[in-house]
């Protein structure tokens, strides 16, 4: 992982054009990255049935005003809610040391869970809430144990399941969250071939010397192709000022889930976590842009993005393909240090070797040509945006918009390049896109380290 950004990419100066404040330009008023709706936590604490939950999320969904129920910021945090509640409603206890999570055993937890499922999404879109998303099943074991080893077989694959999580109810409390299907690389190395194959986690829980909880994480041969999600309550701490790190020091990507009241990090290494303070402040940001300095202090506490060496970040330099690729692939917790890459301009001595061989590899870019990345040159707006829109529809579940060229159309008074209108239309409707002036898209022009990690920010946001 690149140490500082100035290690990473040799950065080009670039006078950017429409994204400053100026006469007759709101800057950022279009990405969504505040929200105002407030959640009903209470709601959840009596949900323990069907029945239950679905009148949570009638509950939170009736008290949204008619200005939250089309933020897409706002209509996130409700999918959020939902799926805390299904999570709460399906569950069955497990407190065996071995717990094994296949076919057989899930079966029944998980049809249930999609059952709830689909009447929490029609509660939201009964209460006149659009979906942006399908909502998760989420099927729940909960345990007491504070050691236990989780087996999962791959006929989990063939199943229902969407989302298992693990749940240790007793203090130190704290989740672990996965998608079987993001194990496919583990499980099935042989999309053709049935063959039973069996992955083992290991999670034990103690409390450190000054109280604070300590989770060791043990997978195979110390890093999984995907990450799994640890949760746990952050208590009476200020959870914008707290970030997940391992014993190695590595900070993991974390974000606060106001639904679960959860500080919730994405991890694929074996480590020992535990979260602390960490407020990350750069000099060139006090007079910047409230949005674009919370975004950057934020991405920067998780180690998404970083400054240089003068504690300064320099929002009004443009970004490079390599360091969009090393953002995205940070806040994803996607980083896989196996991976090898494919480039021959891109060799372990480069700054973001790792993040670029996982991004090639998860298909979120290509080279310039077979053999060449060209990591130094500046991306455009449309191929960030291509990205993103990728992103929120493969790896979030996200919808496009049923005519996207139409959608477009009455968004910008520009044309988008074809080949990409689906992605930017997805991104324009979730509120990622900063919005000019002029009223055009223009997709040729390069966008700035501020505007990106603003961008990133709402990305981060979704993370589920």
């Amino acid at each position: 992982m690149c140490a500082t950004l100035s290690a990473c990419v040799a950065v080009t100066f670039l006078q950017t054009r429409g994204f400053a404040s100026g006469p007759g330009f709101n800057a950022y008023d279009a990405v969504s990255v505040d929200t105002s709706v407030t959640l009903h936590t209470e709601f959840l604490t009596s949900v323990n049935s069907a029945e239950s939950a679905l009148d949570a999320v009638s509950r939170q969904a009736n008290s949204m005003t008619e200005q939250q129920k089309r933020n897409p910021a706002d209509v996130n945090q409700a999918v959020l809610f939902a799926e805390t509640a299904v999570a709460a409603a399906v569950r069955q206890t497990n407190n065996a040391a071995v717990i094994h999570i296949s076919k057989d055993t899930l079966s029944t937890l998980t049809e249930a869970a999609r059952q709830v499922r689909d009447g929490a999404a029609k509660a939201l879109t009964d209460s006149g809430v659009s979906l942006p998303r399908a909502v998760a099943a989420t099927a729940t074991l909960e345990t007491q144990a504070s050691a236990f080893t989780l087996v999962i077989h791959s006929d989990i694959l063939d199943t229902a399941a969407e989302k298992i999580k693990v749940t240790k109810t007793t203090a130190p409390a704290f989740s672990v969250t996965f998608r079987p299907a993001d194990f496919k690389r583990e499980l099935r190395p042989d999309e053709n071939d049935p063959a039973p194959y069996k992955l083992y986690i290991s999670v034990a829980i103690t409390r450190g010397e000054d109280g604070v909880p300590k989770v060791r994480v043990d997978v195979p041969d110390g890093q999984l192709s995907a990450p799994l999600t640890l949760s746990m309550n952050p208590g009476s701490n200020e959870p914008s000022t707290l970030a997940v790190r391992g014993a190695t020091g590595e900070n993991a990507p974390a974000h606060y889930n106001a639904a679960s009241r959860t500080l919730d990090a994405r991890l694929d290494s074996s480590d020992v976590y535990t979260f602390g303070k960490r407020n990350v402040t750069f000099s060139d940001l006090t007079d910047k842009d409230r949005k674009i300095r919370m975004a950057v202090e934020a991405l920067a506490r998780v180690n998404v993005v970083y400054g240089y060496p003068d504690n300064t970040f320099h929002p009004e330099r443009a970004v490079t393909r390599a360091e969009f690729v090393a953002f995205v692939m940070r806040v994803l917790g996607r980083v896989n240090n196996s991976l090898k890459s494919p480039f021959v301009d891109v060799t372990e001595e480069h700054g973001c070797y790792h993040e670029i061989a996982s991004a090639y590899y998860h298909g979120v870019i290509k080279g310039y040509d077979e053999e060449h990345f060209c990591g130094e040159k500046l991306i455009s707006k449309t191929q960030i945006y291509t990205i993103l829109g990728r992103i929120l529809e493969t790896e979030m579940g996200y919808w496009p918009p049923e005519n996207p060229a139409e959608y477009l159309a009455g968004e910008f008074t520009d044309t988008v390049d074809e080949w990409a209108q689906s992605e930017i239309a997805l991104a324009t409707r979730e509120g990622l896109v900063i919005r000019q002036s002029t009223g055009c898209f223009d997709g040729q022009q390069m966008m700035s380290r501020g505007d990106v990690a603003l961008i990133i920010y709402g990305l981060y946001q979704r993370l589920a």
